[in-house]
C-alpha cells in the first residue's frame, strides 16, 4: 500500500469539510447586515417590526429588526404572520440589498406557537 494514501485521504477529508463549513449558511443577525456593502444572499433572523406588514398586488412587505437595526423585507406570496405573537420572530431567507436596506425573500418562515415557549 502506498505511503501517501492516508495523507491524501486526510487532506481531501478535510479540504471537504472546510469547503462545506465555508459554504453552509448560519443565521445572521439584522445588525450583521450593517457591514455588508455588496448585494449578497443571507438567511437572517429577526423580529417584525409591529405595523410594519403590509400587502400589495400579492406581494407582503415589512421590516425586521434585532433592537439595534431595522431592515426592509419584501416577499412575493403570504406568510401567516398572526401566528407569533406580537409579531415575533422570523427567519427570512434571501437576498439583501444594501444600497436600500432590503431583503428580498424566497422563504420566510415564522414558529409555530405550539413550539415557543
Amino acid at each position: 500500500m502506498n505511503k501517501f494514501v492516508p495523507v491524501v485521504t486526510l487532506a481531501l477529508t478535510f479540504g471537504i469539510l472546510g469547503f462545506l463549513m465555508l459554504n453552509s449558511t448560519g443565521y445572521s443577525s439584522v445588525s450583521d447586515l450593517k457591514g455588508v456593502k455588496d448585494v449578497k444572499s443571507v438567511v437572517v433572523m429577526g423580529n417584525v417590526t409591529k405595523g410594519s406588514v403590509r400587502f400589495e398586488n400579492g406581494t407582503m412587505h415589512f421590516r425586521i429588526n434585532d433592537g439595534g437595526y431595522e431592515v426592509k423585507v419584501v416577499f412575493n406570496g403570504y406568510v401567516n404572520l398572526d401566528n407569533v405573537s406580537g409579531y415575533g420572530t422570523v427567519v427570512v431567507k434571501g437576498v439583501y440589498y444594501p444600497n436600500n436596506k432590503t431583503i428580498v425573500a424566497k422563504s420566510v418562515e415564522s414558529s409555530c406557537p405550539s413550539k415557543r415557549q
